[in-house]
This record gives C-alpha cells, structure tokens and sequence, in this order.
C-alpha cells in the first residue's frame, strides 16, 4: 500500500491546518501536546511544520493571539461611546464572558497561560494589561476608586481566572458569576 497522496495547498491554508490541528490536539491534552503530536494531527512532515513555525512557542504565539482574537470579537470593549458607560456593568458582562469563555477552553488555556511556555513568552497582551487599562478608565470616568490599577487587576485576574477553573470543575456558575461581581463592586466602588 503506498502513502496517502498530499493535497497541494495554499500556504496559509496549510499552515492554518497546522494551527487548528494544535488547537484542537491543545483543547484535548493541554500542555502535554508536542510537535509530533500536532503534525500526525495536521498530516504534515515535521519540516512543514517548521516551514512555518520555527519554534514550537512560536505556534503556541500564533494559537494563544487566536484564541484571545476570538475572545476579543466576542467581548469587544467600547472604542468610541455615544454615552455614558456604565463601568460596573461593562466589568461584570466582560468577567462573566471571561467565565465562561475561559471554563469551555481550560485545556488550551493550561498550555498557553498557565505553563512553561507562558514563563518563556511575554503576554503584553495578557487579561492583566487590558483588565488595568479598563479600572484605569473607569477611575478616569470617576466610577471607580482611587485603587492601583496594576496589583489590582493582577488579583481581580486571580479571582477571574479561579472562577473560571471552578466552572469548568462544576461548581454553580450563578454562584461564583454572583460572588464575583460582589468582589468586583467591593474592589473597585468609588
């Protein structure tokens, strides 16, 4: 029996077969995932997959900007505003999304944010930047307290992240969304 013949692709086809074979293979086994795994997945020779991605945190790059690009698509925070924001709400609609974004994806979310990988690769642009730059402009908007806006959203990111590990494991959703926002109000009340 001979070998399977290979479809010519286009490049950026192939390479994003290796990119979803990752995702996929990510989801399922967390940071245990190698670049052999991820090429018998894909169906591409190893070389193809350096081709492409020269080093195996450069793939773990392009996956985790994907995934927080889709985060990102479905929460997007406000750019340009008619009115008024209400922070607090927009606070507690993103921690929730965040949630339950976070809980269905806690294989991948292991290998890119909680592993080696996350040690080696800067994340400028991580929850914690983005999360302080939102109390930085909700304190600007005066609906927040004089709180500084680095540790405390580096330790509101601790709970969101906590909160999301819990849902994933089974705990009530309502209860820790509920707990949550409480902590968020208490936190950041001006």
């Amino acid at each position: 029996m001979g070998r399977p013949v290979r479809r010519r692709l286009h490049p950026e086809a192939r390479r994003l077969e290796i990119v979803e074979a990752a995702e996929r293979l990510l989801q399922a086994h967390g940071p245990r995932v190698r670049v052999e795994d991820v090429v018998r997945e894909a169906g591409v020779a190893k070389g193809t997959f350096f081709l492409y991605f020269p080093t195996w945190d450069d793939l773990l790059d392009t996956v985790r900007q994907r995934l927080v690009a889709e985060f990102d698509a479905a929460s997007p925070l406000p750019t340009e505003v008619d009115g008024p924001i209400d922070w607090m709400a927009l606070l507690d609609l993103h921690a929730a999304a965040y949630i339950d974004f976070a809980s269905a994806r806690q294989g991948i979310g292991q290998a890119l944010f909680h592993s080696d990988f996350a040690e080696r690769r800067s994340q400028a642009d991580n929850a914690v930047v983005r999360l302080s730059a939102v109390i930085r402009a909700g304190q600007e908007a005066e609906a927040f307290g004089p709180v500084d806006p680095e540790p405390t959203a580096l330790l509101l990111f601790a709970a969101l992240d906590e909160a999301a590990r819990a849902v994933a494991g089974g705990r009530d959703r309502e209860a820790i969304v509920a707990a949550l926002r409480l902590l968020l109000r208490r936190t950041l009340a001006p």
